[in-house]
């Protein structure tokens, strides 16, 4: 049986969450299993249609016969949801039209930057959002940005105010670590309703990478249309 789904991963921060939601629910009309790559909160009817914690084979597959959103993943101590088996992923990928999935972890920070373990991509995926909170502008570095002792400069400065520079730094940071090319990444630069600068320098800054940036508020105003169609 050849595989028929369309992978959509979600990488960053500031929106994850939000935004597998308001995927998941535009492709209602057809079989969505909604999942992760490490850790998500079980997403319960009637945001989704059907949730399995830690499936057997033959009730994944008989969920995804039918159209609308199976949440479902391997029930992990902490009452949140890890990654399906590779058997169970490569059945999904059969039977599913579309496998939007959360692929990194941020601790509800709106930024963050990434270990050498993650985001954990699946192959053949078709496209990867990344998501950076603009909420996180002038606050301290230590408290928004999930890991940011990685680079050292930003260690030995905890309490430095983030400025467009350093949300630039992680946004660049989430397309090194996703390996996808540039034409398969959408940049959400999200919470535009908690920002009160111009954006304009940050958006120049990553547009001069190759890559497409959208200033969006997910919360506000929904799914953006352009996303509707991946």
């Amino acid at each position: 049986m050849l595989s028929t789904a369309t992978k959509i991963a979600i990488i960053g921060a500031g929106g994850k969450t939000t935004l597998l939601g308001l995927l998941s629910e535009n492709k209602r009309a057809h079989r969505v299993l909604l999942t992760t790559t490490t850790h998500i909160r079980p997403v319960h009817p009637p945001q989704s249609d059907r949730l399995y914690l830690s499936p057997e084979p033959d009730e994944l597959c008989a969920a995804l016969s039918f159209p609308g959103i199976t949440c479902a993943g391997t029930m992990h101590e902490d009452q949140k949801l890890s990654s399906l088996s590779r058997e169970l992923l490569t059945l999904a990928e059969h039977y599913a039209d579309y496998i939007i999935y959360e692929a990194d972890g941020a601790r509800r920070m709106p930024l963050k930057l990434h270990s050498e373990t993650e985001p954990v991509i699946l192959p053949n995926t078709a496209h990867c959002v990344i998501v950076a909170g603009l909420s996180a502008l002038g606050k301290p570095l230590s408290e928004y940005v999930h890991r940011y002792a990685l680079r050292p400069e930003w260690a030995d400065t905890p309490d430095r105010p983030i400025d467009f520079e350093i949300i630039a730094a992680c946004v660049l940071d989430a397309v090194r670590a996703s390996n996808m090319p540039t034409d398969r990444l959408t940049i959400l630069l999200n919470q535009a309703d908690t920002c009160t600068q111009p954006c304009d320098t940050l958006v120049q800054t990553l547009t001069a990478q190759g890559l497409r940036c959208e200033v969006v508020s997910l919360q506000k105003n929904g799914l953006p249309n352009f996303l509707a169609n991946l």
